[in-house]
């Protein structure tokens, strides 16, 4: 019995964490950190889009990660054209933004009535669509897109990468930013009220309809600058939003479906558990991992962790 306690899994796996942490290199254990803060951030603004499009519309976007992808896009198509990066981050919320609302305007807004899955079978035709014309345009293969910022700071005896840097403290920023015109505004008012119920809303003089068309907008913004954010750092393909949109889902579903604080608590709770398994083991076992925590979670609370 001893015997198998020594050579149980329990005992195997500390063993490999104690051997880890014996052989760690602590300067690269902290850029580990600072690249799993991150990925945390990164997540985090591309799932609050999608949940605000979610809780205030009841709308599941499909075609969110090729919004982002769109915005990555537009930062490629300024750079190859010429300009700079920033000339291409500014318009990639503004591109990504005026698709959503052609989306919305176009077919989603006849689907609202229908408690079906027709919002759902629409925004992931416009996600093939998108996907194909942007593979039309400029083709299937990757493209890298060069940093702003070059350079790296020097920190502890070691360096990390200056866009690495930057792209982190600006991703927080626009999620403040976001947080602070939820609850600080008389749009943000507006746009709880009609997440908590919409025909009440409607009763009370709120522009529902206006709201909804504001919400896949904004949304589709905030998906453009995460695509225009991230371009410089993982290049730029017309698949690059299926690599970020499942885990995005997981988030909004963990954190309640249209819980805009709730995509925090949950952001970082699944993404530095991605994060520290990747740094254990490998990023494949890592998502094997999250992917258990999320049905465990669900089973436990099926509204989510963080819903009333």
């Amino acid at each position: 019995m001893a015997g198998g306690s020594v050579n149980g899994p329990g005992y195997l796996l500390s063993l490999r964490i104690k051997r880890i942490f014996k052989s760690m290199d602590w300067i690269f254990f902290f850029k580990q950190t600072l690249n799993s803060f991150s990925l945390v951030l990164f997540l985090i603004l591309i799932a609050l889009g999608l949940t605000i499009i979610f809780g205030i519309m009841r709308v599941i976007n499909m075609a969110h990660g090729e919004l982002m992808m769109v915005g990555a896009y537009t930062v490629y198509a300024a750079t190859a054209a010429g300009y700079s990066f920033f000339v291409g981050f500014i318009l990639a919320p503004f591109v990504a933004g005026a698709i959503g609302i052609i989306m919305e305007r176009s077919v989603i807004r006849f689907l609202y009535k229908r408690n079906d899955l027709s919002t759902l079978l629409a925004t992931w035709g416009f996600s093939m669509i998108l996907q194909q014309v942007t593979k039309l345009v400029f083709g299937p293969q990757p493209r890298p897109i060069l940093s702003p910022f070059p350079g790296s700071v020097h920190f502890l005896g070691g360096t990390y990468p200056t866009y690495r840097i930057f792209s982190m403290f600006l991703c927080l920023a626009i999620i403040i930013g976001v947080l602070l015109l939820f609850f600080k505004t008389n749009y943000g008012t507006r746009a709880r009220a009609t997440i908590q119920n919409t025909e009440m809303a409607d009763v009370l003089g709120i522009n529902t309809k206006r709201m909804f068309l504001f919400a896949f907008g904004f949304g589709s913004a905030l998906a453009g600058v995460s695509g225009a954010l991230l371009a410089p750092l993982i290049g730029v393909i017309p698949t690059m939003g299926l690599d970020f949109i499942a885990r995005a889902f997981f988030i909004v579903v963990v954190g309640g479906m249209g819980n805009v604080l709730g995509v925090l608590g949950s952001g970082l709770l699944l993404g530095e558990t991605e994060s520290i398994i990747t740094t254990i083991f490998n990023g494949t076992t890592a998502q094997i991992v999250v992917l258990v925590v999320v049905i465990i979670l669900m089973l436990i609370k099926p509204r989510g962790l963080f819903s009333k």
